[in-house]
């Protein structure tokens, strides 16, 4: 299981560590990681610049300046702040290193050098400045390769927002597990390929706010066809139909759901809409409901294993009555889109209508319609924690890092995935995908989550450019496939 540590968690566990075995071992270790990277990389031994910070960083910096100058690698070495302010195994580093040090104001840049920043590791709190700055917005501007050690100078390790200026990485080499961040805000952009180096630390579990999304978690949850099953047997999934103009939506969200695996999918529609089902979507069951009294009919007699009402159903006072009623009615539901954004004006009966079995998954215009008292100022992570608090369920909020939490506070972030999602319709067939995953004898809604947002990530990668939302639906069946070979570890 991966963990996303903060800086907070990664200094107790290293504090763990230290106790057992000597902390320069360790930094030794991460300076060796680095070399390694390089001389793996980069063949034609370019010359290399060695930015050094005043802290630990700056140690795993001097350790890979010495083991580039042992294998022949011409390098220079900018320092951060006058040698005698080192201490530590820092300074146990500096002095084992031996070579020339230049001041970072004096810093010039090399046209082909490699740059590895080891100035500011996550331990940084305070807005970058001074002289420094014109040292980054230098190095940024040129077409050097950057490697940042563990995390770019300049970035959050918590929230991975900018303090001040920060230097853009090419990669980033993140030592035993990922920060919170590498993955949120402009640090996953800053950050470029990240490659988690094992140091030496004791693997053991270790308390942590949240992990990161992968098959590991909930395969062995996963709801495959059995050669046993029918189509009823595998689930009767209900999708309540969008309006005239939005029915795209709900069909987007009706094949996602039945190539994912449902046995059978059910469009709920008005008159307006039967015809244009009856003639996109002929292959999926439709049923004619055109006023609250025949829905609830149909929820009391009707054998559901999930539903999902949200894409293009509108947001009015008549959707947000549905929606009530099949929240009272009917165990597992999906919540999205507009059957969300009806209760920005009656929120106390949203929250007291969700529990354990729901899954809401709104997008973050959404969540601050529904969540208007949640300080906009929060990171995403901490936005989440604070409604599931509220509404004691389970919630997909959807973004560049998709965050999945659970009614009972468990956080996993999903970062694989694709700016190609950010297309229109791409939530539709993502909602398609958890309502076919969740339900009695399938999975928790959270794993649901967790999975549909993995596999939803998944085809956007395989895809590449000019990702549209049928081709994720289409996609399906080969990240089923895909998925089936994984191996757990």
């Amino acid at each position: 299981m991966n963990e996303i540590f903060n800086s907070g968690e990664m200094r107790r566990f290293e504090k763990r560590q230290f106790l057992k075995k000597n902390s320069y071992s360790f930094m030794q270790k991460a300076g060796y990681q680095i070399f390694k990277f390089i001389s793996n990389n980069f063949k034609n031994k370019h010359p290399i610049i060695v930015l050094c910070g005043p802290g630990n960083n700056g140690g795993d910096g001097f350790v890979l300046a010495k083991l580039l100058m042992r294998h022949g690698y011409v390098v220079k070495v900018y320092i951060f702040t006058d040698k005698n302010n080192y201490k530590g195994d820092a300074l146990l580093a500096l002095k084992e290193y031996k070579g020339n040090l230049k001041k970072i104001n004096l810093f010039k840049l090399q046209k082909n050098a490699l740059i590895v920043d080891a100035l500011f590791g996550i331990g940084l709190t305070r807005n970058i400045k001074g002289e420094i700055i014109k040292v980054f917005k230098k190095i940024n501007k040129s077409k050097n390769t950057v490697i940042s050690v563990d995390i770019p100078s300049g970035v959050c390790s918590n929230t991975g927002k900018i303090l001040g200026k920060a230097i853009k990485a090419d990669f980033t080499i993140a030592f035993h597990r990922k920060k919170m961040g590498h993955i949120f805000d402009l640090g996953k952009k800053y950050s470029g390929r990240i490659y988690v180096a094992d140091i030496g630390f004791v693997k053991k579990k270790t308390k942590t706010k949240c992990v990161e999304n992968s098959p590991n978690l909930w395969i062995k949850y996963f709801p495959w066809k059995k050669f046993s099953d029918h189509k009823y047997s595998r689930g009767r999934v209900v999708i309540f139909g969008g309006q005239k103009e939005f029915t795209g939506a709900t069909i987007l969200s009706a094949q996602a759901a039945l190539r994912t695996g449902t046995g059978s999918a059910k469009i709920i529609c008005s008159k307006n809409t039967l015809h244009i089902y009856s003639i996109k979507f002929p292959s999926v069951l439709k049923t004619e409901i055109n006023n609250i009294y025949q829905l609830e009919k149909f929820l009391k007699k009707e054998n559901i294993t999930s539903i999902l009402i949200g894409p293009g159903s509108g947001s009015n006072k008549k959707i947000k009555e549905i929606t009530k009623l099949i929240l009272r009615k009917v165990k597992y539901v999906v919540l999205d889109a507009d059957a969300l954004t009806c209760f920005k004006n009656d929120l106390k009966s949203l929250y007291s209508l969700l529990d354990e079995n729901k899954i809401i998954t709104p997008h973050f215009g959404e969540f601050q319609k529904i969540f208007p008292k949640i300080n906009k100022n929060l990171n995403n992570f901490d936005k989440v924690l604070k409604a599931v608090k509220l509404i004691k369920s389970n919630i997909i909020l959807k973004g560049p890092n998709t965050i999945i939490a659970s009614f009972d506070k468990k956080i996993v972030i999903n970062d694989h995935s694709s700016s190609e999602l950010a297309v229109i319709g791409s939530g539709d067939v993502l909602s398609g995908l958890v309502v076919s995953l969740i339900g009695k004898k399938k999975m928790s809604p959270f794993l649901a989550g967790c999975a549909a947002t993995w596999l939803h990530g998944d085809i956007a990668k395989k895809y590449d450019k000019g990702l549209i939302a049928e081709d994720i639906v289409k996609g399906i069946p080969d990240a089923l496939k895909r998925l089936k070979k994984w191996k757990t570890y």
